[in-house]
């Protein structure tokens, strides 16, 4: 099954094509408020590398949030539109699992985190045990301050944006969320008007 992954949610851009178990197409690319022009471009850039067309997916995966508001309308709204021209299923995931999926495969205690604004975070903290995982927290919007305290003395890997590692296989395992209505689909923001 031939499979695409994309995530918007933070500076970073990530694409990836997946046919059965071998990851055929990677793009990790650090942009600043601009993966509006960035995105199309970099999914255009792994089908003629693969010679393959979005038509050619049997899968959609992408990055709901929470994350940047702007960089998580561009991928929803391209997997969306994909999704619906070319009747590919499309798949949800949190995008605070996808920036850690590369520790997924390590038994341990995972405190995730990604940058909001105004002193907050978005995070998540997830059990792997035994390869099992086990959100212990879903994902928050939480002053910086409170979280580490929250977590201050506890055994966890902080995991962000500067210690990224995303595994496909492990993402594609996660995401078993299947949209039905992909219209009303809509990123998890988390952050309030207010903040």
């Amino acid at each position: 099954m031939k499979t695409i992954i994309m995530d918007t949610s933070t500076n970073l851009l990530y694409v990836s094509f997946i046919d059965g178990d071998v990851e055929i197409f990677k793009k990790i690319m650090e942009t600043k408020n601009n993966h509006s022009e960035n995105l199309l471009n970099v999914i255009k850039e792994g089908l003629e590398e693969t010679k393959l067309e979005i038509k050619n997916f049997q899968r959609i995966i992408v990055g709901i949030g929470p994350g940047s508001y702007t960089g998580l309308r561009v991928s929803v709204t391209i997997a969306k539109m994909f999704s619906w021209t070319l009747n590919i299923p499309l798949y949800t995931i949190s995008s605070l699992d996808i920036v850690a999926s590369g520790y997924y495969n390590e038994d341990g205690i995972y405190a995730i985190t990604n940058i909001a604004k105004k002193d907050y975070l978005y995070t998540k903290i997830v059990n792997i045990k035994n390869g099992k995982y086990n959100a212990l927290s879903m994902d928050n919007f939480i002053l910086a301050e409170e979280f580490f305290q929250e977590i201050k003395g506890k055994d966890y890997k902080v995991i962000n944006i500067e210690n990224f590692s995303f595994n496909p296989q492990r993402i594609i395992d996660l995401a078993t969320k299947k949209i039905e209505d992909v219209h009303a689909l809509v990123p998890n923001y988390l952050r309030k008007a207010n903040t």
